[in-house]
């Protein structure tokens, strides 16, 4: 498939949200409720059915997840020191490393992986994903919690993270693919139903909760967190898989992972932590707007 053929389906999904949303299709009731049942049910059954339901063999790659749980945690690391070095307050410091580390894997970039590498490229993805997600909501979440203001009741990391449902549906399908479940023909057909669901329920919902904030006032920040997020993680992944002798299509897809925008659930998990709600929402803006560039920059040198 084509760049564009492959990019295409995913923007224009993520176009429509924005005109449901302009023309009251979605309104923001709606539209959170349709992410609320993405994210509980449609995107963990697509976890456990494309992870769990196939051998794991064959899309395992111990490099991809190495290398996008290590970049990660570095990006964080780097976000942070940025952060406490630019002075930024604390209720931002947190959100600026959440920003340019926590990426929109499961909204964004499996769809865009599914439409330009195929299926194989998105088993490879999503069973990558079930290590690298939880590692990058564990990130996340503890750089939020490190600002949190004093007084505030705190929940545990580990208990938060793990209460996640995609975190939930991301390690029980590693658990079954690793057993060699095989589902039974009514379950299998249930969850395939709610896993098709997931990409275009998934990209409407995101463009529909996409708001137009503060982007001028927060443009150094934005610039920073972009860089980070959409240019350095994939181009540092790209080095070290290289390294390590990986496959073409496990290069692709480990690059694909972490060049994803920030993750729209950072804003509602922001707020939630007393982190700064208008620099998670532009964030979250900001680099969506920004990936499309990107994202064919990357597809590009990937295919070159």
């Amino acid at each position: 498939m084509t760049v564009v053929g492959g990019l295409l389906p995913v923007f224009l999904l993520l176009a429509l949200g924005v005109g449901c949303r302009r023309f009251g299709l979605l309104n923001e009731n709606s539209a959170n409720g349709l992410n609320a049942l993405v994210a509980n049910l449609a995107l963990p059954a697509l976890f456990i059915i494309k992870v769990g339901g196939s051998p794991l063999e064959a899309a395992l790659s111990p490099r991809a997840m190495l290398v996008t749980v290590v970049v990660t945690a570095l990006a964080a690391g780097l976000a942070l020191g940025v952060a406490i070095g630019w002075r930024l307050p604390p209720s931002q410091r947190g959100v600026f490393a959440q920003g340019a580390l926590r990426g929109n894997i499961v909204y964004f970039t499996l769809p865009l992986i599914f439409t330009t590498f195929g299926s194989d490229g998105l088993h490879l993805a999503a069973v990558t994903s079930t290590v690298m997600i939880p590692a990058m909501n564990l990130l996340a979440v503890a750089a939020l919690e490190a600002y949190r203001p004093a007084g505030t009741a705190k929940t545990h990391i580990v208990v938060r993270v793990l209460a996640n449902p995609m975190v939930i549906g991301a390690l029980l399908g590693l658990a079954l693919g690793a057993a060699g479940w095989k589902p039974w023909g009514w379950l299998a057909t249930t969850l395939n139903a709610l896993a098709d669901l997931a990409f275009p329920g998934a990209l409407l919902a995101l463009g529909a909760q996409l708001e137009v904030r503060r982007l001028q006032a927060l443009w150094r920040p934005l610039t920073v967190v972009s860089l980070i997020k959409l240019v350095a993680m994939p181009a540092l992944g790209w080095w070290l898989m290289l390294l390590l002798g990986a496959s073409h299509l496990e290069v692709a897809v480990a690059v694909l992972l972490l060049a994803a925008p920030t993750a729209v659930a950072s804003h509602s998990v922001a707020a939630d932590l007393g982190g700064d709600p208008e620099l998670a929402g532009a964030c979250v803006l900001f680099t969506t707007i920004v990936s499309a560039a990107t994202y064919v920059g990357w597809v590009i040198l990937l295919r070159g």
